[in-house]
């Protein structure tokens, strides 16, 4: 089946529903909330009435977006969830990434997937669910852009800003390798729609403070480099919060940083989180399929970006992390350089 006849096929179902709740993964970046209210947004348009529920507080660093709908605490949303006649997951299809709703699932309404990701579970496969998956677009927002096009949607300002957001920073503002025409293409219809790409810009990277410049110094502090340098690892422990008073909201991009590394071809940041578990960001600049590597520790995600959450100690968990991304680097297939 064509994704044309997906979005028609998803227009249909979202058409049967009138009170749809719209969820997305923990720890929300930016594709994840400008989805959450890019589709909050179109629904309203047809006539529905979208209720949006995150697990954690807004992230500060897209203030930009949270004036654009209202949006739930998951914990307080009880009246929401009975009321609603379906559920809508947006930019993942993985269960680690929906722990807080695991339980709620299998006795959820009928449930739409729409994601982009490699990495998927049998969520949205009961009769009655939908799922529309395209791991070749470089974001959700780009394919929530593209299914409003074709659902008649109109394009405003701030449906325009919140679709822009989501796919600029998964694809790093067209730098990361998931940049293709298509992509370009549908952002610049959204910029002409309104989306202001320097206002956006200023409003997420330009309204830090000094705690993250301090925690970014103490995780490169923490640089190591492994397989000849082919590897970075970098790592940042509740410690490192305390000292700068940071807290966990901030460290969304920062495994990119050890990108600049001419030497390297991969990249681990690992973060002690609050309850003890550990999170990982893979990312990948040449061959390594940092996806496939995730997968081994029940993560998942895309080829040259990744994520896993680990559940024992720091000293047993880092370690075979690190070992496992050695040895893919140092197989046969990998020794070539760029592929």
């Amino acid at each position: 089946m064509s994704l044309e006849q997906n979005y028609d096929n998803m227009t249909a179902w979202l058409k049967n529903c009138r009170r749809p709740l719209l969820v997305s993964h923990r720890r929300p970046d930016g594709d994840a909330l400008g989805a959450l209210a890019g589709m909050a947004l179109a629904l309203q348009q047809l006539g529905l009435q979208p209720q949006v529920a995150l697990y954690e507080p807004f992230p500060k660093r897209y203030a930009l977006l949270q004036s654009l709908v209202p949006w739930r605490l998951w914990p307080e949303a009880s009246e929401v969830r009975a009321s609603a006649d379906a559920l809508v997951i947006l930019d993942t299809s993985a269960y680690q990434q929906l722990e807080p709703i695991v339980e709620f699932l299998p006795q959820a309404p009928r449930t739409l997937v729409l994601d982009h990701h490699t990495t998927t579970d049998a969520i949205g496969t009961r009769p009655g669910d939908m799922r529309v998956i395209d791991s070749e677009a470089c974001a959700v927002c780009l394919l929530i852009a593209e299914w409003v096009r074709r659902a008649g949607v109109a394009v405003t300002q701030p449906l325009a800003t919140a679709l822009f957001t989501g796919i600029v920073t998964d694809c790093g503002w067209f730098r990361f390798p998931c940049t293709d025409a298509r992509t370009l293409h549908v952002a610049g219809d959204l910029v002409a729609a309104g989306a202001q790409p320097s206002r956006i810009n200023a409003e997420i990277y330009e309204q830090d403070e000094s705690s993250k410049l301090r925690l970014i110094g103490r995780m490169l502090q923490s640089l190591q480099l492994y397989a000849n340098d082919r590897l970075a690892v970098m790592y940042i422990r509740q410690a490192d919060f305390a000292a700068v008073g940071a807290d966990y909201s901030v460290t969304e991009d920062l495994v990119n940083e050890a990108s600049r590394l001419g030497c390297t071809e991969a990249t681990l940041l690992f973060t002690e989180e609050a309850d003890g578990a550990i999170r990982v960001n893979l990312r990948s600049k040449r061959s390594l399929d940092v996806s496939a590597l995730a997968a081994k520790f029940g993560g998942g995600g895309h080829k040259r970006a990744a994520g896993a959450r680990l559940h024992g100690a720091w000293d047993v968990e880092v370690p075979r992390m690190i070992a496992a991304a050695i040895a893919e680097l140092e197989t046969p297939a990998l020794q070539g350089g760029p592929d």
